[in-house]
């Protein structure tokens, strides 16, 4: 089995190959993760397109990875923030530095598994709404897309505590106001 930097290596060598590699084995992920900044899914087609032929176009300028998908997800979400800013650019909605992670995030039965009900899924949902932008985006990044803190570092550009901090302070939330819901929720059939 071909090792990241190796195969990050025959890209930059302009091996076709590598880049269809590269874009098979993390084209899902990108995917879910432009959904988390833009439900316009052809946007993020696009985007993912353009990093793609932006990759093969300056491979020989690329500086050495062994780590292919953090570098990924730092592209596709500049080349999405850049896309979301001219179109808001262009409706004077609103100031191109503020793009959210959106609150919800796109969470189907592949990653929740069959046996969570629709219940629970709806209670994550509103409990994932409580959390801070940054927050929401790290704890997505650590169970939905299952990165090791140390990719997650490197992705959003901070440092192994502050990504360890959001994960502890969101996960203690998340308990916090699940407990909550769970608490009306049954009160509620209780009482009926």
């Amino acid at each position: 089995m071909i090792t990241d930097q190796q195969l990050w290596q025959k890209l930059k060598d302009g091996h076709e190959d590598a880049l269809e590699q590269i874009y098979r084995e993390h084209v899902d992920a990108l995917l879910r993760y432009g959904g988390q900044f833009c439900r316009d899914a052809s946007l993020i087609e696009d985007c993912l397109h353009d990093l793609f032929v932006d990759l093969w176009r300056n491979r020989e300028g690329l500086r050495d990875n062994d780590n292919i998908r953090p570098y990924l997800l730092v592209a596709l979400r500049r080349k999405l923030i850049r896309q979301i800013g001219k179109l808001q650019k262009t409706q004077n909605e609103r100031d191109t530095r503020e793009v959210d992670f959106l609150a919800e995030p796109a969470i189907d039965e592949s990653i929740i598994g069959r046996e969570i009900s629709e219940a629970n899924a709806r209670a994550l949902k509103q409990a994932m709404a409580q959390l801070s932008k940054r927050q929401r985006e790290v704890l997505y990044l650590k169970y939905f897309e299952d990165m090791s803190y140390e990719d997650i570092c490197e992705a959003l550009g901070i440092n192994y505590q502050s990504v360890r901090n959001l994960v502890s302070t969101g996960i203690k939330a998340l308990r916090k106001y699940l407990t909550v819901l769970w608490l009306i929720f049954l009160n509620f059939f209780l009482a009926n």
